[in-house]
């Protein structure tokens, strides 16, 4: 095995963490190493300009280190300012002091970030570095629904904030979406959608549809590309009616930029392949990139580890010794391959959790598939129940249980779905890691990728 010293991987690796911003960010930093750099949302953009649609960078989501600031400028003017990995948001205790007007708020009646009037002034002036300035007012004149509608290929190409977001590359973005959007419209025109729900006029619908694509496929088309969005929970803009968002005294606001991935949107009676950039909100998903020192994006971007499923490919490395043993008991069961686990136990009328623990060394069903019904009332999203309420109708022998079938309504407020029954012995000598441990393993998750690229 090698080493994570030893591993070979691109200089540019991206890290997503269910526990949030601060843990991604420290884990993409030890990536990075000395010299600690994060991607920007240009590093983004070079990233998709080096490889095309259906490549990882035109395909997932990503928080940069490009930060948005709004407030008012030296001279009382409401005025935008971008700033690519410089400036009060360019550091983790920098980020989390922004957002913490946000997230300290025990009222939660904030949004947003924030930092004070003179970080934006100095911002403003250039003490940070170089940075770009949009005048808002001209800018929300451009359109009718600023920081809602979405850009056709010629308004992105002009668009200030777009430009300022994007940095040196974003007409050769513009350019190289514009040619992967016509072709998509081309072979969605040639595309029929199925009626599945008996709609009426479908085929005066097909006929606009199939008009749209074959209008947005032509050669010198103006297809709609990109959404350049503001923070749907902190907007900049309300309307010329009633202005912009008022800013408390001696502060600006302030969020970092991410980019989605391309989408297939339905928006005002068309369908497109859109871009949607905006400012990311504290409460979503963070996936950020470290850079190594001396390296470049351009060079290839890894998709990173991802700790479910290297637990799930590596899990006879991840078996961890158990000081003390006790009963098993009734369990649920999970299968990875053909392997079978037992399920680490839940508490309380919840999910499963379908996080393998012990390794099953005998399985046998015992009968037939039953309809199991919730006591409780459904969810309507989530399939909730307590394992008691399974125990209530296991067969004799049985001590172990599998949802073989797809969770539903029985159409009295209540959830039923099969489940398999099954007499197992497992090895209680030792358990799987939990999936929450590994991703707070860093050098162990790079070994195991180191694994996979060998």
């Amino acid at each position: 095995m090698r080493t994570t010293e030893e591993r070979s991987f691109p200089d540019a690796m991206a890290f997503y963490h269910q526990d949030g911003l601060p843990a991604a960010w420290k884990q993409a930093m030890r990536f990075a190493g000395k010299e600690e750099r994060l991607a920007t949302m240009p590093d983004i953009v070079a990233a998709r300009l080096e490889t095309k649609p259906g490549d990882l960078p035109w395909e997932t989501y990503f928080t940069t280190l490009t930060a948005e600031y709004c407030g008012d400028s030296k001279q009382g003017n409401r005025i935008l300012i971008v700033a690519h990995g410089v400036g009060p948001m360019s550091t983790l205790e920098g980020i989390q002091k922004a957002y913490s007007w946000e997230y300290r708020d025990k009222d939660r009646s904030r949004r947003g970030g924030r930092i004070t009037q003179q970080e934006f002034l100095d911002l403003e002036s250039g003490k940070y570095g170089e940075v770009s300035v949009i005048d808002l007012v001209s800018y929300c004149r451009r359109y009718k629904y600023p920081f809602i509608q979405t850009l056709r290929s010629s308004e992105a190409m002009t668009d200030p904030v777009l430009k300022a977001r994007f940095g040196l590359q974003a007409e050769d973005y513009v350019r190289v979406h514009t040619a992967a959007a016509r072709l998509w419209h081309r072979k969605q025109a040639g595309i029929d959608p199925e009626n599945k729900y008996g709609l009426p006029n479908y085929d005066q619908f097909l006929d606009r549809r199939r008009s749209q694509h074959v209008r947005d496929g032509a050669k010198n088309s103006d297809p709609s590309i990109i959404t350049v969005g503001d923070a749907a929970n902190c907007c900049y803009f309300f309307g010329f009616d009633h202005g912009f968002r008022e800013i408390e005294e001696g502060h600006a606001i302030a969020h970092l930029i991410s980019t989605g991935g391309l989408c297939h949107l339905h928006h005002e009676g068309n369908e497109s392949l859109v871009l949607n950039v905006s400012c990311h909100e504290w409460w979503n998903g963070v996936r950020l990139v470290g850079i190594q020192a001396g390296g470049s994006i351009r060079s290839g971007l890894h998709e990173g580890p991802d700790a479910y499923n290297l637990l799930r490919k590596h899990w006879r490395d991840l078996l961890v010794p158990v000081k003390k043993q006790g009963e098993v008991g009734f369990r649920g069961l999970v299968q990875i391959g053909e392997q079978w686990f037992t399920q680490y136990p839940k508490q309380g009328e919840r999910m499963d959790t379908w996080e393998p623990e012990y390794v099953v060394t005998s399985i046998q069903k015992i009968g037939k598939p039953l309809l199991f019904r919730t006591t409780s009332s459904g969810s309507r999203v989530f399939f909730k129940f307590g394992v008691n309420e399974v125990k209530a109708s296991t067969p004799p022998n049985a001590n172990a249980y599998f949802f073989c079938g797809e969770p539903r309504s029985d159409g009295c407020d209540h959830d039923v779905c099969e489940v398999q029954f099954y007499r197992i012995e497992v090895d209680a000598t030792q358990r799987m890691m939990r999936s929450n441990q590994l991703a707070h393993d860093f050098e162990r998750m790079m070994v195991l990728l180191a694994q996979d690229a060998a």
